[in-house]
């Protein structure tokens, strides 16, 4: 029996049955016990596969063996029950093992480092606080007065006295003091055996132990010092650096006038410091001279802007870095730069903050910038104040959204900026915050503009050479730059290039997925006619209302009108068309109708739009994970829906007592009494058990005003709008674009009465009622090829391929987060793919850009923090069997030099993330292995992104002969 302290994953079970999708349940703490008991069950002797898997076929059989046992179940409902069921059981264990809940566990983990860190720092003040007492003695001592306190302390013979005078010439009184401080450190640790093991040393040599660790110590600080922070220009870097700060009309930099040798061109080691300079004069123009004559006629001039096109893995980072040290460099006494380094993914923030840190640009702070950490008005204040009075530069690496919310709001200006650097800079088109930034930057008077440097590995992508041409001319003109293309088939380039091997693997798909794909859609387009029979009885009072709801109802329309076209199998016009496309314009509605019931309070259409979508999705999920992975993603959803409804109707859902609905209606008592009648809520028992406000002592004004900060903080609340008076004003007020006057009754259809057809309608039991059909979807240990979704058996075959080496570093590239989720799951399912660690990646979630069609805690509609993204990153690169699956999240920029492989399980949709893609593979000895399904939306993007990968190395061709 489950503890009270335990996650009740059965909380929202009973909203089944209240909705009548059931008409019993199994009891819900027996469940809860069997799903305890099959994961709990202990694996067998020896055997570390079976106690690292996650045995899903053993919860499957729990569940199943609990309803079965229920009698009052309807034969034909007993495989959807046992679905629904083990849907949900599922994905409690997966998302409590997960790499969210991993993170959560570290977090933990760091909490009890930090306690054990501030003991660490409070004895690091005692030590510290002794250190400098010992510091002010021997500051105030003679050295001759410092050798006889060491003869005399260490207690070694008059002999050593000439040993002990060269070590006190040699360190002086801070230097000695720290020696001293390690020997009693050493001391205390118990640090003092000798290294043959025959007994303890003297005083005299643990200190001369200490002697020689601090030597060697500061060797390896002046060795690490005289090192170059980076690796030394390329070539080709060095030009491109070369190019854009001369066109700028700035000195080059020392490292773009040295050698690859490491010894300056032309040097000859001698003379004073005036024949240096002129050598270094001299070596500029001659450097000057080299590169205007490499350069096309059109750019030997320019002394505008730049847009680097550069392969991937060429140095881009570098290149940019070393432009900004030019510009630094170049800033008067006194003044400091101001660099600003816009990044499209929070990801690359820190990354690229770390590169610079490795520079030591010369007086030069530099921050990441993201919502954890956020560039806001003192952010920025502090940049320019450091800039300004402490002769500081600052180098600033945020997202494009942060720095554009500046410019917005006057906080910034874009000529406070000296060097802008825009990387992945193909983002800017379309309405990117690039593109919002450069027009910011393109109405500023041109003598306040500042540099703009934009680099790229694929700066445009398009069917045809013409179109793409004209893309890049855009591109050009939006920037306010010239074009500096870096030729990938240059020597010198193509030697630091991986060439990863393409291997492409094709498998056809199932008829069952085709049977189940086409059921979803037909039965998609049926609720959506259902939704607009129930719109023409809605009664809209107000003209904005009337007009609103026309044009809901019309876009409907039309929506039905292209769908049913589309899902008409003879119709040769649509036979090509891919599955998963057909209800592409009944998509585009959803946002539409989600917004109209968020305006008119609207909950049944809000859940029925809702439906619609997670329809599309499990039809997505069919052709990237087959049933297995589409049926279990929605039947937790249903219940999810199920659960909303029931909410929204005012039952009763185990000890959470709902609000109640603003009428009393007959349905919320039939849906709360069929609750307790499935045997599935106690409501006279949760209600007794409530607390009430009189005897809640810690949330009582009582318990506030005993507590001192409690009283504080009440007293302070009193000042401010609460968050309860936000919530009630927003509520009472809805939505500000629908003036008084206007209001909207709600459709009469009822989710359930949808998800009741679709999930247990006798017609449903053909295919959803197929209890092999259900148990397969829940399959764990050895995999075999027959009962396997085609494209996971050849991911599970490649990755086997690994299993020998005792590192590796793989990225797996997927379209959607379901697929994320589903394919580390089934990893984690598989017994042949023990030996990998898979760790998942996604983006943000912003939920002030769209209506969120998934707003409860499911971790497919939530994103990452950035502070989770760079854990899972940094778990990644650490050594071993390593395996991220993610969304396009990581397909730009991420640099993980030990990747050895790609899989596109999902095809790339452009040339542009095929290149990015395909880029991540950074060993040069790597694979990109992509994985197509025949008849699906991947091989016709695949076609189109190979098409426009072509292109764009056809352009380059073009344009480097130029």
């Amino acid at each position: 029996m489950m503890s009270s302290s335990e996650p009740d994953w059965t909380k929202d079970l009973p909203s089944l049955a209240a909705c009548g999708i059931l008409p019993k349940l199994p009891p819900l703490r027996q469940l809860c016990q069997s799903a305890n008991n099959a994961l709990n069950f202990p694996a067998s002797s020896g055997s570390d596969v079976a106690e690292n898997l996650f045995h899903s076929k053993r919860l499957y059989e729990a569940m199943h063996t609990c309803v079965q046992a229920e009698c009052d179940l309807p034969r034909h409902t007993k495989p959807v029950a046992t679905l629904l069921i083990s849907s949900v059981a599922m994905e409690d264990y997966v998302r409590c093992h997960s790499t969210k809940a991993r993170l959560l566990a570290s977090r933990v983990a760091s909490i009890n480092r930090a306690v054990q860190e501030q003991k660490e720092r409070a004895e690091e003040t005692t030590a510290a606080n002794e250190s400098e007492e010992l510091l002010q003695f021997l500051s105030r001592s003679s050295e001759e007065d410092r050798v006889g306190l060491l003869l005399s302390l260490l207690k070694e013979p008059e002999e050593k006295r000439s040993s002990l005078m060269g070590i006190v010439a040699k360190y002086g009184p801070e230097d000695l003091a720290a020696i001293l401080s390690a020997t009693k450190r050493a001391i205390v640790e118990g640090n003092t055996n000798r290294a043959d093991g025959s007994g303890s040393k003297t005083m005299g040599g643990v200190f001369f132990q200490e002697v020689k660790r601090y030597k060697n110590a500061a060797n390896r600080v002046a060795t690490q010092a005289a090192l170059p922070p980076l690796l030394p220009l390329r070539p080709y870097q060095r030009d491109v650096v070369a190019v854009v700060l001369r066109s700028w009309g700035l000195k080059l930099t020392r490292e773009v006038l040295e050698a690859p040798g490491g010894a300056e061109a032309g040097s000859s080691g001698g003379g004073g410091e005036e024949e240096r300079k002129g050598e270094e004069e001299g070596e500029e123009e001659e450097e000057k001279g080299a590169l205007q004559s490499r350069l096309p006629k059109r750019v030997r001039k320019w002394s505008g802007n730049w847009l680097v096109s550069s392969p991937t893995n060429s140095g881009k980072t570098r290149m940019f870095v070393e432009v900004a040290r030019g510009v630094i460099e170049s800033k008067p006494p006194g003044m400091g730069a101001i660099v600003v380094v816009l990044v499209p993914s929070v990801i690359l923030t820190v990354q690229h903050a770390k590169y610079f840190e490795t520079a030591q640009l010369p007086k030069t702070q530099c921050n990441s910038y993201s919502s954890e950490n956020q560039l806001g008005h003192k952010a920025w204040a502090t940049l320019r104040t450091a800039t300004s009075t402490c002769s500081l530069s600052c180098v600033a690496v945020a997202t494009a959204d942060s720095f554009l919310n500046l410019l917005r709001n006057g906080v910034a200006a874009i000529s406070d900026v000296d060097l802008l650097i825009l990387d992945e800079a193909h983002h800017c088109k379309d309405n990117h915050p690039y593109l919002n930034v450069m027009s910011i930057y393109g109405e500023t008077p041109e003598a306040r503009r500042p540099r703009v440097l934009a680099v790229t590995a694929s700066p445009a992508s398009e069917r045809d050479l013409g179109t793409l041409n004209l893309r890049m001319e855009e591109l050009l003109k939006r920037l306010h730059a010239e074009l500096y293309l870096v030729d990938s088939k240059d020597p010198e380039v193509a030697s630091v290039l991986p060439d990863p091997r393409r291997i492409e693997k094709r498998v056809k798909m199932r008829d069952i997925d085709l049977r189940i794909i086409t059921i979803l859609q037909v039965f998609a387009l049926s609720a959506a006619m259902k939704t607009d029979e129930g719109l023409w009885g809605v009664r809209a009072v107000g003209e904005i209302a009337a007009k609103a709801k026309e044009e809901l109802e019309k876009a409907l329309n039309e929506a039905i009108q292209t769908c049913a076209a589309n899902l008409d199998l003879e119709s040769a016009a649509v036979s090509n068309q891919p599955l998963v496309t057909r209800l592409d314009h009944l998509g585009q509605w959803l946002a539409r109708a989600l917004k109209f019931a968020s305006d008119y309070k609207c909950p049944n259409l809000g859940l029925v739009a809702r439906l619609l979508d997670i329809l599309r999705k499990s039809i997505e999920l069919l052709e990237d994970a087959g049933f297995e992975g589409a049926l279990p993603f929605l039947a937790r959803k249903s219940v999810m829906l199920c659960r909303e409804e029931l909410q929204l109707c005012g039952g009763f859902l185990r000890s959470q007592t709902l609000p109640p609905c603003s009428k009393p209606t007959t349905l919320r008592n039939e849906m709360s009494m069929a609750a307790l009648q499935a045997g599935s809520v106690d409501v006279a028992t949760d209600m007794a058990a409530a607390p009430s406000a009189a005897t809640a002592p810690v949330g009582s004004a009582a318990a506030a005003n005993s507590c001192s900060v409690l009283s504080s903080l009440a007293a302070a609340a009193e000042k401010l709008s609460s968050g309860r008076d936000l919530a009630t004003k927003g509520a009472d007020s809805g939505s500000t674009a629908v003036p008084p006057g206007n209001s909207c009754n709600d459709i009469p259809l009822r989710v359930s009465k949808l998800l009741k057809e679709l999930l247990t309608s006798e017609d449903s039991a053909s295919w959803i009622g197929d209890q092999k059909l259900v148990e397969h979807c829940f399959m764990s240990g050895e995999f075999q090829e027959e009962k396997t979704f085609p494209k996971f058996w050849v991911l599970l075959e490649y990755l086997q391929s690994y299993r020998d080496k005792p590192n590796f570093h793989g990225i797996i590239f997927v379209r959607t987060r379901q697929a994320v989720f589903y394919v580390t799951d089934i990893i984690r399912r598989a017994a042949q793919l023990h030996f990998v660690e898979v760790l998942e990646l996604i983006g943000h979630t912003n939920s002030t850009k769209r209506i969120s069609l998934s707003p409860d805690e499911d971790r497919h509609g939530r994103g990452m923090s950035d502070s989770q993204q760079q854990q899972v990153l940094r778990l990644f690169k650490e050594p071993g069997r390593k395996v991220l699956v993610a969304t396009s999240a990581a397909e730009e920029g991420l640099d993980v030099p030990s990747c050895e492989f790609v899989v596109r399980y999902n095809a790339a949709a452009t040339g542009i993330q095929l290149l990015q893609s395909r880029g991540r593979a950074r060993q040069r000895v790597s694979e990109f292995f992509v994985i197509l399904q025949d008849g699906t939306l991947d091989t016709s993007l695949h076609d189109k992104s190979c098409l426009e990968e072509s292109n764009m190395a056809a352009w380059n061709s073009l344009a480097c002969g130029v």
